[in-house]
């Protein structure tokens, strides 16, 4: 199964979200593809946040509570038949570090639209911004899930 890697900083809200919800539609269009998710500057094991999760009770089957977070790494980029970001500097900071990973490396809006746009950070915003989030990220994954089949 090919593996799709989506990355943000904290992992605690976006690609943990991007994961939830590509995971939920992958199976059900039994695409052959599964997602992961990573943060450039997770704190290793702690959850998603409690308004990512309240988000996700929008999306049945896109479940974050017993989400925990990663930071990045080596076997993740190399792992990853694709690896989509959340925003411009993220996948600047991935191609700095691992600079054999240009042809995987895209943000998730430049992938799906072929627009180079930014997805927000909601961490520490209101549960309406998670919601506003979570609806950006579900409409880019549901585009994505289309492309892949």
């Amino acid at each position: 199964m090919k593996k799709i890697l989506f990355v943000c900083t904290g992992n605690t809200c976006r690609s943990p979200m991007a994961a939830a919800l590509f995971n939920r539609l992958a199976t059900e269009k039994n695409i052959g593809y599964e997602a992961v998710s990573a943060g450039l500057s997770a704190a290793e094991g702690s959850p998603a946040s409690f308004n990512a999760i309240r988000a996700m009770e929008d999306y049945p089957g896109a479940d974050l509570s017993c989400h925990r977070s990663g930071r990045l790494t080596r076997n993740d980029v190399e792992e990853a038949s694709l690896i989509l970001t959340m925003e411009r500097f993220h996948r600047q900071m991935i191609l700095s570090m691992y600079p054999e990973a240009y042809q995987k490396v895209f943000t998730l809006k430049e992938y799906v639209y072929g627009t180079d746009g930014d997805i927000a950070d909601p961490y520490g915003g209101d549960e309406t911004e998670y919601r506003h989030c979570a609806a950006i990220i579900s409409q880019a994954v549901e585009n994505l899930i289309e492309m892949l089949k």
